[in-house]
């Protein structure tokens, strides 16, 4: 019977399955020499099998060749029907992990109904979600898709208010079972960054087929894809607060996350990268331009010239005093600012954030990406040259184009939720006020789904507070193993909670047998279960419920995956190679839109 934790699991007897067996087969025995017997007729057969029994015994009543003939053929349907049930059983037991038998000590589906269908499709119908049209979104969901339960397997989702945070280790297949699920099914506006192309090739193709315009931002070439089209940073810089945003992304993105910094020189490189950032914007100069002053610092009296004629004068006399600071001291400032927007100086990046006059390529409008629900993937790497803090910039800049969206809504909410899937979160988008913000932006209607491969990487990016705080945000936790992290595990294994085991001993003596029990407390997961959690299950925590193991559900599974096969056969480049290969290199398969 199911249990919460802290309940007890009473240990099985071990001669119980022996004495109900035996009185199993008797049972069946008496039931079909009974059965046997009537159907056979020509004799009165007592009601009673046992009383039927006694008078076959007496040779009151007599076995017959009918009766063996209805016997045998019993036999074969019931060795038919035993045979069909035990492959269903050793197909249901094939697919169970050792973890499995826990679920009697966490929530089941019947714990966990405000995460089902019915529950978030009724919650997107209290928050007035305008969800598409299936014709055009057949797999769009009321929610975001989590797993199943277990046992049961039903469909558990994060309602549009949720937000998520993920933390899996590698290859446990966070890709297929929660982020492509999530882009595929979302119904509105997605924004997805990663530091690969797998979560792009697989799901390109299916945002297409719903009629939405799909923009790939990769200045880095991390999917070989070409610029054809450009934002430009400056486009959301308006005041000085915007200028001071964008600087912080190029500050957050371009050191080492976990190094520390001067409290004089990196304050004071970043003010400068913003004083420069709001002159460039004012005059609708291009950001490369902030980078070309910063290395000829005598091109910085035209910022200041450009600050006193848009009246920023305290900006303005801010900037003059730096540039009449000691050689040494002004050295230090603006090598610093350097170090931030090195970036701008990459010639492959500057062709996805300037323009020129003739240039016939479309400029990324966000406010059009979001109420068109359109899709942005964002890819970026590590190391030198990393566009990291225009990825950063340009998540930022999404987010507040949609709640810029959200404001002027009924409700202040998107009619229709826009998904923020921040894949490798803590290596692409080094967002510091991000925790600060998770839960203000699912009033917002604004979902998003952060994936970490430890706490680790967290800690590094938001600091040990802001890891902490980001996590308690988070209205559904999920874990997906393969993490090595001792603090972070045992922290875990607590919030999933202990039950009470009971153990029998029986001793024995001349005076007669005595059994005695006790009851033992114990970790539903220990630290050692959670590191070794097998691929295919997830743990997850969600806001009012007790922790729950679930089944992941890869995209092969759902309903769409001939659609992302079809979007890793047009777009991944391996696939590509290996379907060209046919002889018939023009045959093509349609598929369901």
């Amino acid at each position: 019977m199911p249990t919460t934790p802290g309940q007890i699991r009473s240990p099985k007897s071990s001669e119980a399955p022996l004495i109900f067996g035996v009185l199993g087969v008797l049972a069946v025995v008496v039931g079909l020499g009974w059965s046997a017997l009537k159907l056979a007729g020509g004799q009165a057969v007592p009601a009673n099998p046992l009383t039927a029994g006694g008078q076959l015994a007496r040779g009151e009543l007599q076995w017959t060749t009918a009766a063996t003939v209805w016997v045998v053929l019993m036999v074969v349907v019931l060795g038919a029907v035993a045979t069909l049930i035990a492959v269903w059983w050793f197909r249901r037991r094939g697919s169970r992990t050792r973890v499995d038998s826990a679920v009697t000590h966490l929530a089941g589906a019947r714990d966990l109904a405000s995460l089902s269908r019915s529950a978030v499709t009724a919650k997107a119908k209290k928050l007035r979600v305008v969800m598409p049209d299936p014709a055009t979104c057949p797999y769009c969901s009321p929610g975001l898709p989590i797993g199943a339960s277990l046992p049961g397997r039903t469909e558990l989702f994060g309602s549009f208010e949720d937000m998520h945070i993920d933390i899996w280790g590698p290859r446990q297949g966070k890709s297929w079972s929660r982020v492509i699920p999530a882009i595929c099914e979302a119904p509105g506006a997605v924004l997805a960054t990663e530091n690969k192309r797998g979560n792009l090739d697989h799901t390109r193709y299916v945002r297409e087929q719903m009629g939405r315009k799909v923009w790939v931002f990769d200045p880095q070439g991390v999917a070989n894809s070409q610029p054809e089209f450009y934002w430009n940073p400056l486009s959301y810089v308006t005041d000085e607060d915007k200028a001071e945003s964008l600087a912080e992304q190029f500050a957050d993105g371009s050191g080492d996350p976990g190094g520390r910094k001067d409290p004089y020189f990196d304050t004071e490189g970043q003010d400068l990268v913003a004083n420069l950032i709001l002159a460039s914007a004012l005059a609708n100069e291009p950001i490369t331009t902030v980078y070309e002053r910063l290395t000829r610092r005598d091109r910085c009296a035209e910022a200041v010239r450009i600050l006193h004629q848009h009246r920023y004068t305290q900006i303005a006399a801010t900037l003059e005093a730096r540039l009449a600071l000691a050689a040494k001291q002004q050295d230090g400032i603006f090598g610093t600012a350097l170090k931030m927007v090195h970036c701008l100086r990459s010639r492959q990046i500057s062709q996805w954030i300037t323009t020129s006059d003739g240039d016939p390529r479309p400029q990324l409008d966000l406010h059009q990406l979001v109420r068109g629900g359109e899709t942005l993937y964002c890819l970026s790497k590590e190391g030198v040259g990393s566009a990291g803090p225009l990825i950063a910039a340009l998540t930022v800049a999404t987010c507040e184009a949609a709640e810029d969206i959200a404001t002027a809504s009924p409700g202040g909410r998107l009619p229709t939720p826009m998904l923020c899937a921040l894949d490798e979160a803590a290596n692409v988008v080094r967002w510091r006020r991000l925790p600060d913000l998770y839960s203000h932006y699912g009033s917002r209607g604004i979902t998003i789904m952060t994936v970490l491969q430890n706490w680790s990487q967290g800690e590094r990016v938001w600091g040990k507070e802001g890891m902490k705080q980001l996590w308690g945000a988070a209205n559904i936790k999920v874990y997906g193993g393969n993490v090595s992290e001792d603090d972070f595990l045992e922290f875990l294994s607590k919030l999933i909670g202990d039950y009470d085991r009971e153990h029998t001993s029986v001793s024995r003596s001349k005076s007669g047998d005595s059994t005695s029990r006790h009851i033992s407390r114990e970790r539903i997961f220990t630290v050692a279960d959670l590191q070794a959690l097998p691929r295919g299950r997830a743990v997850v925590l969600s806001a009012g419920n007790h922790a729950t193991l679930i089944e992941t559900v890869p995209w092969d599974r759902k309903p769409y995956a001939a659609l992302v096969e079809e979007s890793l056969r047009r777009y991944d480049p391996e696939t590509s190679v290996l379907a060209a290969e046919p002889a018939d290199k023009h045959a093509r398969t349609e598929l369901p839109r």
